[in-house]
């Protein structure tokens, strides 16, 4: 399971990605979107999830630079949109991650969202879980009463899988050779 920090590390690496969900970023940019001081082990955590590929960069030194471009999966029909101005909140980097994961629970798992249910469905330590979630009430993402409520107004989004899947060229010329209607084709 991932850890909080890292789902919203995840969550800033696709922001960059392309069309073909391929992210050329540095480590260096990453840490600037995330607030982190070091990234020291994030392609060893991510390797497992992210297709992870190194390139080169002849800049004009002795050695070319090496940098990493990340392949981020497709959207699966499980899952959420959020909104970049989530960056804008000022909050740790594992914080937002429980936000998010705290916003996938409520989406999908059908529970109460409450201490009971929260802490064993993230195995997660009781005073940690009192942490992240004084902190979301600071910012006012969290209202807590029996149940608690998530204020994602501006912050979740719609899905939208229109754009998401892009196929290559060759698979789209090659749907198009299945589609063409060979009667009419004339010898």
């Amino acid at each position: 399971m991932f850890k909080p920090a890292n789902i919203y590390r995840f969550f800033c690496l696709s922001l960059c990605r392309d069309e073909w969900y391929n992210v050329r970023i540095t480590l260096d940019d990453l840490k600037g979107m995330t607030g982190e001081r070091s990234l020291s082990n994030f392609n060893n955590d991510f390797r497992e999830y992210l297709n992870i590929k190194p390139y080169f960069i002849n800049n004009g030194f002795r050695y070319a630079t090496r940098r990493n471009i990340y392949h981020v999966p497709v959207m699966e029909k499980e899952c959420i949109t959020i909104s970049q101005k989530f960056l804008m909140y000022e909050l740790n980097t594992a914080v937002k991650g429980f936000f998010i994961q705290l916003m996938l629970l409520s989406q999908f798992s059908g529970m109460a969202l409450n201490r009971q249910n929260i802490v064993p469905a993230l195995n997660m330590d009781r005073k940690t879980y009192d942490k992240y979630l004084n902190a979301l009430q600071i910012a006012e993402l969290v209202t807590n009463g029996r149940v608690l409520t998530l204020h994602t107004d501006g912050i979740l989004l719609e899905n939208d899988f229109s754009m998401q899947k892009k196929q290559s060229i060759y698979r789209l010329l090659k749907d198009e050779e299945l589609t063409i209607d060979t009667k009419s084709i004339k010898p």
